[in-house]
């Protein structure tokens, strides 16, 4: 970043950020269709609060044109963005403040992981640098599919399905743990590593507004006989007619039973029902049983991304 200043976020007028966020919430809109302005929101109010922990990259006339932010939670760090403004020339590089970034988390003696999944907007991929740092590399895809009115059909369940409840959210928490144990994204996300991991997570989703606002009309829990779940489905919304399912689960003892096509049915068929237009997800490309399974249920990719891992 030649001739630009990197400094901290708390260092800086927070005023001077709006215009970089602003630009940033039109990428989402614009790229993937996800109303950013939530969290917008609560950066600004952040860094008004000198609150935001993360680095802007200034140029001559102290605009700010890129910048970072990160989370500290015990021992573990994420990264929540690595933004450049499309006023960066494409040769210039984020180097330097992915450097700053990443290096004053993996200083910190309390610090013992970093986790980041960003988005290459305006062409940047910020993979090589991750890399080059020791963080491992995880190729993940934005998939998008469009919502028809054969969605309205539901498929066959093979347990009850019903409204997402939120007495069984500890249920729904040791689904997720006992579904992704040796999974590629258990290595990702360190959540799915331990029950608190797992139920923090899924009270996040519905809780805060990091992949979108949850709806919970759309959202449904499969329960095996004894009354405990055994698969569930969580729906957002990311704008107006946008809607995106951030978490799908299914209990290793009940997979290959078509729960997963009975609750993606349930969710698919209420989004579009209520006049919904599409509806995206992610997928870890490594997952090749769901990444196809989404594939036959037509999603395509609309953004290819990285989820970076460092660990000490």
């Amino acid at each position: 970043m030649a001739g630009l200043r990197v400094v901290p976020i708390s260092r800086i007028d927070p005023e001077s950020l709006l215009p970089l966020f602003e630009e940033e919430e039109a990428a989402w809109l614009a790229e993937l269709r996800w109303d950013y302005a939530p969290i917008r929101q609560i950066l600004v109010s952040l860094a008004r609060r000198r609150l935001l922990p993360g680095y802007a990259a200034l140029d001559g006339a102290h605009r700010a044109v890129a910048y970072s932010y990160f989370l500290v939670t015990r021992s573990k760090g994420v990264i929540g963005a690595l933004y450049p403004s499309r006023a960066l020339p494409p040769s210039e590089p984020l180097d330097r403040l992915l450097a700053l970034t990443v290096d004053g988390l993996k200083e910190s003696p309390a610090i013992g992981r970093v986790e980041a999944q960003i988005m290459p907007f305006h062409r940047r991929d910020p993979a090589e640098g991750f890399i080059r740092r020791d963080f491992r590399h995880y190729p993940r895809q934005f998939l998008e599919r469009p919502l028809a009115p054969g969605d309205e059909t539901r498929a066959p369940a093979p347990a009850i399905i019903v409204p997402w409840d939120p007495a069984r959210l500890e249920g729904a928490a040791e689904t997720t743990l006992a579904a992704y144990r040796e999974q590629t994204d258990a290595e990702i996300c360190a959540d799915y590593g331990t029950r608190a991991g797992c139920e923090a997570y899924v009270r996040s989703l519905v809780g805060n507004p990091g992949c979108g606002i949850f709806m919970p009309d759309a959202s449904f829990m499969a329960l095996d006989t004894a009354g405990s779940p055994c698969g569930y489905i969580v729906c957002s919304r990311i704008s107006a007619r946008r809607a995106m399912i951030p978490q799908i689960a299914i209990h290793p003892a009940h997979q290959g039973e078509g729960l997963g096509n009975a609750l993606m049915a349930r969710t698919l068929g209420r989004l579009h029902a209520v006049g919904f237009q599409s509806v995206s997800l992610t997928v870890t490309e490594r997952n090749t049983r769901a990444f196809d399974w989404y594939r036959r249920l037509g999603f395509l990719p609309r953004m290819g991304f990285g989820a970076y891992v460092w660990q000490r």
